[in-house]
């Protein structure tokens, strides 16, 4: 007998090299790196249109208000105009019921948010203090995302009542005093002026030539386009609030609810320069420096959006010329702004 022994022909497997795999790990790496910067890009550009969009909405919203009520939606105030202990300087921080609350409470339902806007009820004006009068911790309990700027924040509540706040500030006018409560300057004349309190027609967009597009209406004043010289295409109405990344729910224009902050700067702001997140003053709480009010316009993005008297939304760069933004905030000071645009 025989004995053959079959031989089988096995095809040769050649597999990488440990040399061959670094180089393909390595040129992963390089297409990570080049596409990554492209993706937060495009992810960046998606949110920045997102926040252009929500400041459309406002604007839009605002111009409905006025074309029912024949005024731009009133800024708030603090207590109530009918107790003499809630219409001095000495109230604080909120208003005595839904009368004095913001303008973007009051423009909810050109928002399609008619049913948030009759959550809250007619209840008479309680000072100091009254808990959840006319609903306003209901509703301040409610997160819209129209009123946060994706770049910075998801719609998110703070303190223990979970209320929401606004990244979307009116735009009050010329302010006269420091752009930050913590900081002991005042810029100098014509960007600048002696201090005068908040609560006051002074900085309260009242004053002829100094005025905003959305005014402190204690005493029963109105804001109409008539009265907005500068063109509604050179007039800010809302624009992005400058915030400390730091001091979410915290910052003195953080801090109080967005239906009922009181004449603030949690939703209102002014003329000086504006700033980046990053360039924002924030206080030093380690070292026991307290709350600061930032009362100026800025964003989490390089520049920040502005939504102006004729509903058109506008982008403007961080050094944009410090006079032109005066301009654009100073709704009737005659100035058009056209020479400097162009």
């Amino acid at each position: 007998m025989y004995s053959r022994s079959c031989q089988f022909n096995r095809p040769k497997v050649r597999g990488f090299t440990l040399v061959e795999l670094l180089v393909v790990i390595a040129i992963i790496g390089i297409l990570v790196g080049l596409l990554l910067p492209a993706v937060q890009s495009a992810r960046e550009a998606a949110r920045r249109m997102q926040c252009s969009n929500n400041l459309k909405q406002i604007g839009l919203a605002s111009l409905n208000y006025e074309s029912t009520y024949r005024q731009l939606p009133p800024g708030p105030w603090d207590g109530d105009p009918g107790n003499p202990r809630g219409t001095g300087t000495g109230a604080c921080c909120r208003a005595a019921n839904k009368a004095g609350w913001s303008a973007q409470f009051k423009i909810l339902p050109y928002l399609e948010q008619a049913a948030l806007y009759e959550m809250a009820t007619e209840d008479p004006p309680w000072w100091p203090n009254r808990p959840n009068n006319s609903r306003e911790d209901d509703v301040a309990q409610i997160l819209l995302p129209v009123y946060y700027c994706p770049s910075r924040r998801p719609p998110t509540g703070y303190g223990s009542a979970k209320f929401g706040r606004v990244d979307y500030a009116g735009n009050g006018g010329f302010y006269h005093g420091r752009p930050d409560s913590a900081v002991n300057f005042i810029p100098e004349a014509p960007l600048g002026a002696p201090a005068s309190g908040t609560t006051t027609r002074t900085n309260g967009g009242l004053v002829k030539g100094r005025g905003g597009a959305i005014i402190w209406s204690k005493e029963g004043d109105k804001r109409i386009l008539a009265e907005i010289r500068d063109g509604l295409t050179h007039s800010i109405m809302f624009a992005e609030k400058s915030l400390a990344y730091t001091e979410h729910g915290l910052d003195g224009g953080d801090n109080e609810r967005w239906n009922n902050p009181g004449w603030d700067t949690d939703t209102i702001r002014w003329h000086f320069p504006p700033r980046s997140d990053d360039q924002t003053y924030a206080p030093d709480r380690d070292a026991g420096q307290g709350t600061n009010w930032n009362r100026y316009f800025g964003a989490a993005h390089v520049g920040l959006h502005a939504v102006l008297c004729d509903g058109s939304v506008q982008f403007y760069d961080f050094n944009i010329d410090a006079f032109l933004w005066r301009n654009l905030c100073l709704v009737d000071d005659g100035e058009s702004n056209e020479s400097r645009i162009q």
